[in-house]
């Protein structure tokens, strides 16, 4: 159905007056803020990761003080715009959560859904369309809109990998986009945009004219913005039409929930059996850990989708839970004993707080086998660090 949604992105503050107000909102001296600045195009790792869909895609990680600036930029300005209900990736809102499943659960039970991938995404973001965010939407002046910029972007393109990206991504078409979706939503069709992934859809059947007439409208509204339509990834599912798949954003959507594909439901029952048949031989290997892991997260998927599936799957998980070796039982016994003897100074820092937290996660594993230690071992640590900081609250506080 389509969604009440239409409108145009809002960022409900006074615009930032100067280069000094935003490095005293960052927490930064101005010049060292704009020593940063001036040193982004080299602050980054890059490497390269494989999707699930077998895809290499390159990643541009930000290093330890460019993120923590980025961090910063996202709570305390491109958290505080107000997204439209039609985007749905990577935004933080607690009242309305925006994902791959809420983004399914908009055209479940439509009888034409039309899907759209923008090709190559993020790399074709420029400069000149992340300075306009700043500039035209948020209505920063331009010192502030040139400096947010600079330290958003690498190499004049908007890099894959930073955490202010997806916000800025979602804000691309800022100035267009809620014009296509209210001219959508008057005609009862629904629009949505998961980054890339743009998805519509009609409770009617819609012609192949009245098709080609809503595809080519999106792709003048990309081409306006120097981005182009990935035709190789261009599908319309029809209802009475055998060959058509009805996955939106990886979940069945022919009928009016959401679901796990039947193949993938399927993979995740094999899963399950090889994390058992894996168990009796090794379930304290890395490796076991990691496909138990992998188990359980597809588990939680079908539980938040309602299939009934999940509780037995669950249940048999629970009884080959990961363990902890011999070896590596005497090496977290040493490390708790370093970490609770270590001086205090430095150990704000965020290599030691997830120093910590690796050794906390491991004494849970621990208590699966050895309770008795691992509570000697939690009491020891806890003790040493009372008031450590978690990652999140590290990031808000330095």
């Amino acid at each position: 159905m389509p969604q009440k949604s239409a409108k145009k992105p809002y960022y409900p503050y006074k615009p930032i007056g100067s280069v000094q107000t935003l490095a005293r909102m960052l927490g930064v001296h101005p010049k060292i803020l704009t020593d940063i600045a001036n040193r982004t195009d080299d602050s980054y790792t890059d490497f390269t990761i494989t999707t699930p869909s077998g895809k290499e895609r390159n990643v541009s990680e930000p290093k330890f003080t460019l993120k923590k600036i980025q961090k910063r930029i996202n709570r305390t300005i491109l958290e505080k715009v107000e997204y439209p209900l039609y985007l749905m990736g990577g935004i933080r809102d607690l009242e309305e959560p925006r994902d791959y499943v809420s983004n399914a659960s908009a055209h479940a039970g439509a009888s034409t859904i039309i899907k759209l991938d923008i090709k190559n995404f993020y790399p074709n973001i420029r400069r000149q369309n992340v300075y306009d965010i700043f500039r035209y939407l948020l209505r920063f002046p331009e010192p502030v809109s040139d400096l947010l910029t600079t330290l958003c972007v690498r190499h004049h393109r908007l890099p894959q990998g930073a955490c202010t990206s997806s916000y800025l991504a979602n804000l691309i078409f800022f100035n267009a986009e809620y014009q296509l979706a209210a001219s959508f939503e008057r005609q009862a069709i629904a629009y949505t945009r998961l980054l890339d992934d743009i998805t519509i859809s009609s409770p009617k059947q819609l012609t192949p004219a009245k098709t080609t007439e809503i595809i080519r409208s999106v792709a003048a509204m990309c081409k306006k913005h120097g981005l182009k339509l990935n035709n190789k990834k261009t599908r319309v599912d029809r209802v009475h039409q055998r060959d058509s798949d009805y996955i939106v954003t990886g979940l069945w959507a022919k009928h009016s929930v959401p679901k796990v594909p039947r193949h993938e439901r399927r993979a995740i029952r094999k899963m399950v059996h090889d994390c058992e048949n894996r168990f009796t031989t090794d379930p304290a290997s890395p490796e076991y850990h990691s496909m138990w892991n992998q188990a359980s997260g597809k588990i939680a998927k079908l539980k938040r989708l309602g299939h009934s599936q999940a509780r037995p799957l669950r249940a048999r998980m629970r009884k080959i839970l990961p363990q902890i070796g011999d070896q590596e039982k005497d090496n977290l016994i040493l490390e708790c004993k370093k970490l609770a003897n270590k001086s205090r100074r430095n150990t704000d820092r965020i290599g030691h707080i997830l120093r910590v937290n690796r050794a906390i996660h491991k004494v849970g594993l621990l208590s699966r086998t050895d309770k008795r230690l691992a509570r000697s071992l939690r009491r020891q640590v806890v003790a040493a660090y009372p008031n450590k900081p978690t990652i999140k609250d590290y990031w808000e506080i330095k």
